[in-house]
């Protein structure tokens, strides 16, 4: 029997199994071969970090670095939960990285992070990465970009210059305010309905209780967390969409 190789590409370790974990155990169930590569992976660089890097160093209680160790960790946890294999690549995540112009922090606040538009550069990078090292007969599916998180945009961005036919996945829990995002109003994307199993739904809330130091960004507790995931399924979400 053939089957069908899916990559995954996630802007952080966290969005692929917050967006459609219980899609992804659905698939490794049946045999398909499934790879996340998330793509702002990359520990910080050495010169100081801004501010508002600092404010996430501080709730974790760790470095910049240490605290990347302690997510890739999480992210390969997740991994192991629905039967993918993770890829981490070099790029840091936004609150990381300076200006090209200033050399000033690229980002300072979450308004920046969710309204500036990212570095021309870095997605033509991106891009050439992925047109290189995505093998030829892999399925890929791309984030939506929802939300207009830089590091979001970045990537779907630099996917959609590939030229090769992708799925999407809408970013959790972006989705949420985005409802009347214009891909959904002028029908620009089709769901592909998927009918999720209790048993990819308990998958799917393990893997992102994985991303522990994510949860409070989110959720007050890990039962208001398995709740949110299981009424997000309950509602459709977790599937692919296709461009019309």
């Amino acid at each position: 029997m053939t089957h069908q190789r899916w990559i995954f590409i996630s802007p952080h370790f966290d969005d692929v199994a917050l967006s459609c974990g219980g899609l992804i155990w659905d698939l490794t169930q049946r045999s398909d071969p499934v790879d996340i590569w998330t793509i702002m992976a990359g520990c910080p660089p050495d010169n100081d970090p801004s501010e508002f890097a600092q404010q996430n160093h501080r709730a974790w209680g760790k470095s910049g670095r240490e605290g990347i160790q302690m997510r890739r960790e999480e992210d390969q946890a997740a991994c192991e939960v629905l039967g993918a294999t993770p890829r981490h690549f070099d790029w840091p995540d936004a609150i990381y990285r300076r200006d090209p112009h200033t050399g000033e922090a690229l980002v300072n606040n979450n308004e920046e992070l969710f309204s500036r538009p990212p570095e021309e550069a870095l997605v033509l990078e991106i891009a050439q990465t992925l047109r290189r090292e995505l093998p030829d007969e892999a399925q890929l599916v791309l984030p939506m970009g929802l939300g207009n998180h830089i590091d979001h945009h970045a990537v779907t961005i630099a996917g959609e210059m590939l030229e090769r036919t992708a799925l999407f996945y809408a970013d959790y829990p972006y989705i949420l305010d985005n409802f009347d995002h214009p891909n959904f109003i002028k029908g620009s994307y089709q769901k592909l309905s998927h009918l999720l199993s209790k048993e990819a739904l308990q998958a799917w809330q393990a893997a992102v209780l994985c991303h522990r130091s994510q949860l409070s960004w989110f959720w007050r507790n890990e039962t208001e967390a398995r709740l949110a995931i299981n009424n997000y399924m309950a509602g459709g979400g977790g599937c692919l969409w296709h461009k019309r």
